[in-house]
C-alpha cells in the first residue's frame, strides 16, 4: 500500500520489474483520480480494504505499507487477522513519532501544497479536484484518533513479525532504526535513499522485502527467535507441574502400599512357621 496523497503507481511503479513474487497492490481509498468519492472514514474503509485483500490470498502474505499513512493501515490491518498474515514492512517510518509531531508535519505540508503551483498541479493529476478535501478528511482522521499510529509499545506486543525499512538521508527515520530493532523488528536501513524508499532504491527496496518474506516463511526472524527465546527461557508449566507432582505421590502411595502388603504376608508367613514348630 503507497503513502498519503500517492497511488501504487506513483511510488511502486519502480519496483515493478524487480518483483521475483507475487504481488497484490492496494489503493488507499480516496486516491486516484479514477475514485470519485472519499469515504467519511477513509483510514477504516483502508484497513477494511487490506484486511479484504488479504482473505483472497492463497496463503498468508507479507503486507507492505509506505509512509505514516500506508505503514499504520498495514499495522493496524494485520493486527485485527494475524493469524492470516504472514508478516509486515513498513517504510518511510518512525515508531518513535508522536500523533502531535505528525500533525504539525501534515499541518506544514497542506500548506505547503496551498502555496506551491507545482504541488498543487501535481495532486490535482493524480487526484483530480477533490485532492484539497481528501487531504483535510485524511488529516482530521489522523488527528481525532481514528487512525493511531502504531508506537514501540505495539511493535513490542505484534502477534507478526515486522520488518522496518527507511532510507539513510532523513535523520529522523535513520534514528528510528535502533529503537524499532530493540522492540523486536527487522530492520534495513538503505543507503541513498529518502522518505520513499521504493522510489529512490526500488531494486534493493523489493529484494529486501522479498528476503525478509523468505525468512518469515523459514521462521527466521527477529520476531521468531525472540519466541523461541521466551520458550526456552520460560518455567515449566505449573499446571502440568501439579499433574506431575499428583502421579508421583500416587505411584508412591501405590509402592508403599506394596511394600506393606509384602511385609504382612512376610509377618504372617514366620508365624506360621512358628506354628509348626
Amino acid at each position: 500500500m503507497h503513502g498519503l496523497m500517492g497511488t501504487e503507481d506513483a511510488h511502486f511503479a519502480e519496483c515493478r520489474r524487480w518483483w521475483s513474487q507475487s504481488v497484490t497492490e492496494i489503493r488507499l481509498p480516496g486516491h486516484g483520480i479514477e475514485e470519485r468519492g472519499i469515504p467519511a472514514h477513509p483510514a477504516a474503509a483502508a484497513i477494511e480494504r487490506v484486511r479484504k485483500t488479504i482473505t483472497e490470498q492463497s496463503e498468508p502474505p507479507v503486507v507492505v505499507g509506505l509512509s505514516y499513512l500506508g505503514a499504520a493501515v498495514v499495522f493496524r490491518a494485520a493486527e485485527k487477522a494475524p493469524a492470516e498474515v504472514g508478516g509486515v514492512v513498513m517504510s518511510g517510518y518512525s515508531f518513535l513519532v508522536s500523533g502531535d509531531t505528525l500533525n504539525r508535519w501534515l499541518t506544514g505540508f497542506t500548506g505547503m501544497a496551498a502555496r506551491q503551483g507545482p504541488a498543487r498541479r501535481h495532486f490535482e493529476r493524480l487526484h483530480g479536484e477533490k485532492w484539497e478535501r481528501l487531504l483535510t478528511t485524511t488529516f482530521d482522521e489522523l488527528s481525532d484518533g481514528c487512525l493511531r499510529l502504531p508506537d514501540l509499545d505495539d511493535l513490542r506486543r505484534s502477534a507478526v513479525p515486522v520488518q522496518l525499512v527507511n532510507g539513510a538521508l532523513l535523520q529522523n527515520e535513520r534514528q528510528a532504526i535502533t529503537p524499532a530493532a530493540t522492540a523486536g523488528a527487522d530492520v534495513a536501513v538503505v543507503a541513498g535513499a529518502g522518505h520513499v524508499v521504493p522510489m529512490d532504491a526500488p531494486r534493493v527496496f523489493a529484494a529486501g522485502v522479498e528476503e525478509f518474506a523468505d525468512r518469515v516463511e523459514a521462521g527466521r526472524t527477529t520476531w521468531h527467535e525472540r519466541r523461541r527465546a521466551a520458550a526456552r527461557a520460560a518455567p515449566a508449566d505449573p499446571v502440568r507441574d501439579d499433574t506431575r507432582d499428583d502421579d508421583t505421590r500416587d505411584r508412591d502411595r501405590d509402592r508403599d502400599s506394596d511394600s506393606d502388603k509384602a511385609q504382612d504376608r512376610a509377618e504372617n508367613h514366620a508365624t506360621e512357621e512358628g506354628a509348626h514348630v
